[in-house]
Parts: C-alpha cells; structure tokens; sequence
C-alpha cells in the first residue's frame, strides 16, 4: 500500500466518529433549552424562522478563537442574509464567557447560550468547536468541524438559496 493511500486511509478513519455523532442533513433540529448571558432560560426552538449559524465550543479552545475570527469575516454577509449566529459555550460560567466575548475585536454573537450539557449531550459533542448550519424551517442542512470563512460562507448561501 502506498504512503499516499494509508494516508488517505487514516483520514477516512478519524472522520468516522465525527460522522457517527453528528446530525443527518434534513432531519429537525431538536429545540433544545439553554441559558442566556443575562440568566434567562431560552429555548433554541423560540428563535424565529430564519437561517440559523450555530457554533458549539469553549472559551478556552483555541479552534473554537480561530473559528470566530472566521465569522467575523463573513458578518456582513450573514447580515444581508437574515442569517442568526448563535454561540453555544459548554460549560463555562457566564463571567467567563463575558471575559471572553470582551477581549480582542470579535463581534458578539447574535445570541448567546451557556449549556450545562443538556445541548451538548443531546446533540453527541464529542468535539469542539462545531459547527451547524440550520435552514428557516429548523431543519439541519449541514454539520461538523470548523471551516474557513470562504467555505462557511459558500455553504450557508447554498442553504439559503435551497430554500
């Protein structure tokens, strides 16, 4: 077997358990209970119907820094686009999340929620940061890992012309 198949080979088997955990294109987003920076319950199922960008990680992940900076490129187009980025942290307690969306030249979520594993449980988090793309009927258009802006954006504006 050559180099470049075992390779190939190892990168089909790391992808597995990313698959194996993550949602099925087309199938309904489960609306699922959080808690807002300002402490108030919030269920994912209230948002409104419109493109969701939803973000699951930590403040201490240095992937889940990387993606933000990734979406901070395409804002503008999120906001042409009615598209709704909601950040899910897990785990971490409200000061530290506060913290955390102060620092640096990030822009802030459209809505913020602190999962104490209910979200993350429910939804297989395995690893972060994750990404999921759900379309204005709270279906699941697509998700996994982290992408680069270009690609995150192209994706999202397949979901919305889908529509």
């Amino acid at each position: 077997m050559t180099l470049k198949r075992i390779i190939l080979l190892l990168i089909l088997l790391a992808a597995l358990p990313i698959a194996a955990f993550s949602l099925q294109p087309g199938s309904v987003f489960p609306p699922l209970p959080g808690t807002t920076l300002e402490g108030k319950l919030f269920n994912l199922g209230q948002l409104e119907p419109q493109p969701i960008l939803l973000t699951i990680g930590t403040t201490w992940c240095p992937g889940c820094r990387r993606l933000r900076g990734e979406i901070d490129k395409i804002r503008p187009f999120l906001a042409e686009q009615g598209i709704k980025y909601v950040e899910v942290f897990v785990n971490e307690s409200e000061a530290k999340v506060r913290k955390y969306l102060s620092k640096g030249s990030h822009q802030s979520p459209d809505l913020v929620l602190l999962d104490k594993k209910i979200i993350s449980r429910a939804l297989n988090v395995r690893m972060i940061p994750r990404v999921i793309l759900i379309d204005k009927n709270f279906k699941v258009y697509q998700d996994g890992p982290p992408l680069s802006s270009a690609h995150l954006q192209q994706e999202l504006l397949r979901m919305v012309e889908k529509e």
